[in-house]
């Protein structure tokens, strides 16, 4: 009989501690090496935005992230869902940090006041005129765009453009960017910003909950609104919270976590 390999699998609901809110990701964990193109497959099969591929080497962690259609360099949901599935599931002390060997370079992860703390690249912004076809995207005039290694940041003067906008997907494809961040101030107590975010590039039209954005937004808002840290909410239609704090070289970024689904896939 032909033997069958079986990889574990979970679902994450990351930024949210409410089943079906949040961002979900699947979280493979392996026991030995397996193809990319396997791991293509797998993301393909499950429907998520993002699975998590996490192999133990001796003392060290090693965490890949693929949508359905690519792998990408960094996903913020990906690894709070990968280092609370560990901490849950007694692999690591809860009390212990993990440190993630990416494409980005380490990537840390903390246990911190019941929420999983990871620290990202803080992304340099640079303010530019709004290109002629992201404004005609946007079908208005935005009060900031910036441009970072990955995309555009835009600023729009009110939350109700926010929650309203309906994107144009195939229009997007012009863009020299990997998507579009739109952000505005919160009118609701307790939070302070709120953003959306499109990343069709990624083969993501919409993200849930966006958390490598803030690595900019995170900066620019704290100057902005004189804050050493933000909350952030995402007004997809599962939102969730972030809760961001900028340091001198990196950004501290924390959410919530639930576990929703567990399983074998077979390979």
């Amino acid at each position: 009989m032909e033997k069958v390999n079986r990889v574990s699998y979970f679902i994450v609901n990351a930024f949210t501690t409410e089943l079906y809110k949040g961002n979900p990701a699947a979280v493979c964990l392996l026991d030995s090496t397996i193809p990319d193109l396997t791991m293509q497959k797998i993301a393909q099969e499950i429907p998520v935005p993002t699975t998590a591929f996490v192999q133990k080497k001796d003392n060290d962690f090693y965490l890949r992230w693929f949508t359905p259609v690519k792998e990408i360099p960094i996903c913020g949901h990906g690894t709070i869902a990968s280092a609370f599935l560990l901490w849950q599931q007694g692999i690591v002390p809860i009390d212990n940090s993990i440190i993630f060997h990416t494409l980005s370079g380490p990537l840390q992860a903390s246990w911190f006041n019941e929420l999983v703390e990871i620290t990202i690249k803080k992304y340099e912004l640079e303010e530019i005129e709004c290109p002629l076809e992201l404004e005609k995207w946007l079908g208005m005039k935005p009060k900031y765009v910036g441009k970072t290694d990955l995309d555009y940041i835009v600023e729009l003067s009110h939350e109700e453009y926010i929650a309203e906008f309906e994107p144009d997907f195939f229009a997007m494809k012009q863009f020299p960017v990997r998507g579009v961040c739109i952000t505005s101030m919160s009118k609701d107590e307790g939070i302070d910003i709120v953003s959306r975010f499109f990343s069709p590039a990624q083969g993501i039209d919409e993200d849930h909950v966006n958390g490598s954005t803030h690595g900019a937004l995170g900066p620019y808002w704290c100057e902005k609104l004189s804050k050493e840290s933000i909350v952030s909410k995402q007004l997809s239609k599962r939102g969730g919270l972030l809760y961001v704090t900028p340091n001198e070289k990196d950004v501290a970024i924390a959410g919530s976590a639930v576990r929703v689904l567990w399983g074998e896939i077979l390979i």
